[in-house]
């Protein structure tokens, strides 16, 4: 559980417990507080539930128990437009438009603040147009802005997937195994830019990888997920005690 005790809490998640099946847990208990423009990571091997769990934070999948707050909304309270203004998430896929230009697919963080027909249309104001570009810009690739996706590299992709989570302004970003792909000295570019955005912006953001030396640059805090449980991690350089869990009835 994270707290500095004096930043509003941006996301609050309380006794979260989760199943695809009946019983058959892929969340176990977890709960953990976030202070606003604080930057968390979540750490873990593979199948140990980190995926389920940004997606729970994000308000996309519903809890068995418990709840999500976000700036003190439950999360299953929100509708969709609400929500996205509040929660931005970056998928391990990244849900890029392949044959869209760069600049299209930034574009696309705009559709919430659109009328339907403007987003049916694609009719982007001349001002979102020239955020899309300074968020490009943001990211070092503003030159980049007319490439289609298919012909940019895995961490060009990655940086056009942030430059559209930012144009749609969300206060959190929830991002599911970011730079993981990537060669540790670009990895460790982006996270510096994207450290950089969030400041700027004031964002928090929530991010699960496997690199533990990027993670301590990144996160304020890196907590550890085993089997569904949130266990031992950093916040600073206090170690944090592994929780005991006992399942609901």
């Amino acid at each position: 559980m994270t707290d500095n005790g004096s930043a509003p809490v941006a996301l609050l998640a309380e006794r979260i417990w989760f199943s695809f099946r009946n019983h058959d847990w892929v969340l176990k208990d977890v709960s953990l507080s976030i202070p606003a423009g604080k930057h968390t990571v979540i750490m873990g091997p593979s199948g140990t539930g980190k995926t389920t769990l940004l997606r729970v934070l994000a308000g996309l999948l519903k809890p068995n128990t418990g709840q999500v707050r976000v700036f003190g909304q439950p999360t299953q309270e929100l509708k969709p437009r609400e929500l996205s203004a509040l929660v931005g998430y970056v998928p391990q896929q990244l849900g890029l438009v392949r044959n869209l230009s760069a600049l299209d697919n930034v574009l696309m963080g705009s559709l919430g603040r659109l009328s339907d027909s403007r987003a049916l249309l694609g009719l982007f104001p001349r001002d979102e147009i020239e955020k899309a570009r300074a968020a490009l810009e943001m990211m070092g690739i503003g030159h980049k802005s007319s490439a289609q996706v298919f012909h940019l590299s895995g961490g060009e992709r990655q940086r056009v997937a942030i430059a559209r989570t930012l144009l749609q302004r969300p206060r959190i970003v929830v991002a599911d195994e970011f730079a993981s792909d990537l060669d540790l000295a670009l990895a460790s570019e982006i996270l510096a830019r994207i450290r950089r955005a969030a400041e700027q912006e004031e964002i928090t953001f929530i991010m699960s990888m496997h690199r533990i030396g990027l993670a301590r640059q990144f996160g304020d805090a890196v907590l550890a997920l085993r089997n569904g449980e949130l266990g031992a991690g950093f916040i600073g350089n206090e170690i944090l005690e592994t929780p005991s869990v006992e399942a609901p009835l």
